[in-house]
């Protein structure tokens, strides 16, 4: 017997009380902003876009424990001042670490803000910049709490063809790069999240998309949010102007079409792409609280099937937030003291630039054999939120896509500062990038994926 066809379509979503704030963060020209390797400036000398931070404050209707999101234009700073920031927030809102998720958009044109770089040129501003973030970030949260309101946050999958595959492999001596593989698929999904107050105005967009925020390389000289701003505008001009908030997916493997450019057109055609696509997903929605109902047949010049919208009885409105971890075998690799020998004897910048790195990798995992990943899912009504501080694979999203397929999942890298790639097991088999510095065992990406699962399956 033929299973029986479905009678309804409608997006996942949450009712509750939502808020959104931003505020420019921007850091003053002259910083020491050198992020590539082959980059030959040391300093910001321009700004292309403005830099920002965007957060979002979620609530049950009944009141409860509230959740905060504050999305930020920056590449690293956690070592710095993550700590900081995040007691400060803890402390003042009496929050849980679950309950509040600091994520950075990742674009390599912003500065690469470690302890390494304060004796660099520019380097003395990067600690007076730090030490606004702490407040910056509270103010986000005052706002947004001060504008929450009852609304509705709508979920839909959609389409983007920026991002491509970044195994490659070099025509000439076969070794392998990151750049452009234009021979296997990459993940095209695009997740738009969208919020409407009880007049059905739009308040805020969210788009989860995973692509590198590598437009420019190392012959840029300016400070940029990369393709995030250019899609920022498109979708806040469309939508009068309603913040747009940007998730960095899972993007370990992606690339953007036009990657490591010297010069921000490259940066702004790739935001309009996906700013369209983000607007096209926008496009495709139902109003607020409603779903397509089939209704039977219509007898025509053949039988039509006849489907309507209809409101929902009910949106889901619950919200939660919990930890999860994975217990994770670190990779054999060298010692402090032989990659500080190492280091002494480097030349080239770039390979200056490489053995740092690694001593900043070396530190992270310390002298142990096993480390705990840990990482913070979030239930929102109908969906999900899975934010890492690592950078997965792209496979990690899709496999959770595909294993609750009935709801939506927002995967969010490098969350709460930064660790390490998470490869799949095959590209263990090659010298791409991204294994050669992976800190952990191959079949970490799996076993992250389980845990994260499992996490979902138990919030349900």
């Amino acid at each position: 017997m033929s299973p029986q066809p479905p009678t309804r379509l409608q997006h996942p979503e949450f009712r509750g009380r939502i808020g959104i704030s931003r505020r420019t963060i921007t850091p003053p020209v002259g910083i020491h902003s050198r992020t590539w390797g082959s980059a030959t400036h040391e300093v910001a000398e321009g700004v292309h876009r403005p830099l920002l931070a965007t957060c979002l404050a979620l609530g049950e209707t009944g009141g409860g424990p509230e959740q905060f999101l504050i999305a930020l234009d920056a590449l690293v700073f956690w070592s710095l001042a993550g700590s900081r920031i995040r007691s400060q927030v803890e402390r003042e809102f009496g929050l849980r670490h679950e309950q509040v998720i600091f994520h950075p958009s990742h674009s390599h044109s912003t500065p690469f803000l470690d302890a390494r770089h304060l004796a660099q040129p520019g380097g003395e501003l990067i600690t007076p910049y730090l030490q606004t973030m702490p407040e910056t970030c509270c103010e986000l949260i005052r706002d947004a709490r001060a504008a929450m309101k009852s609304a509705t946050l709508t979920w839909a999958y959609g389409r983007c063809a920026l991002a491509v595959n970044r195994d490659a492999v070099d025509p000439e001596s076969g070794r392998d790069i990151c750049g452009l593989n234009l021979t296997q698929r990459a993940d095209d999904t695009l997740l738009v999240g969208r919020v409407t107050d009880e007049a059905g105005t739009i308040s805020a967009t969210i788009v989860n998309y995973a692509c590198h925020p590598v437009s420019l390389g190392g012959g840029n000289r300016l400070l940029s949010p990369d393709y995030v701003g250019a899609m920022r505008e498109i979708v806040e001009r469309d939508t009068d102007g309603a913040p747009c908030l940007f998730l960095h997916g899972a993007s370990g493997d992606l690339t953007p079409r036009r990657s490591y450019e010297p010069n921000v057109d490259a940066a702004e055609q790739n935001g309009r792409e996906l700013g369209y696509a983000a607007l096209a997903t926008l496009s495709s929605m139902f109003p607020a609280g409603q779903q397509l109902v089939y209704e039977g047949i219509e007898e025509s010049g053949t039988a039509l099937g006849r489907w309507r919208l209809h409101r929902k009885s009910q949106v889901n409105g619950t919200l939660a937030a919990r930890l999860g971890a994975a217990r994770l075998r670190v990779r054999p690799m060298p010692t402090r003291s032989e990659l500080q020998a190492r280091l002494a004897a480097a030349t080239e910048r770039y390979e200056i630039e490489r053995l740092e790195r690694s001593l900043g990798r070396r530190d992270l995992v310390g002298d142990c054999e096993e480390n705990d990943l840990s990482f913070t899912v979030w239930r929102i009504g109908d969906a999900f939120v899975v934010s890492t501080p690592a950078e997965p694979y792209s496979r990690f999203q899709m496999e959770l896509r595909e294993k609750f397929p009935d709801t939506a999942v927002a995967v969010m890298n490098l969350s709460d500062g930064t660790t390490t790639y998470l490869p799949q097991p095959a590209a263990f088999d090659r010298d791409v990038y991204q294994s050669r510095i992976a800190l952990y065992e191959p079949d970490s990406l799996d076993r992250v994926t389980a845990r994260a699962s499992s996490v979902i399956a138990g919030m349900r």
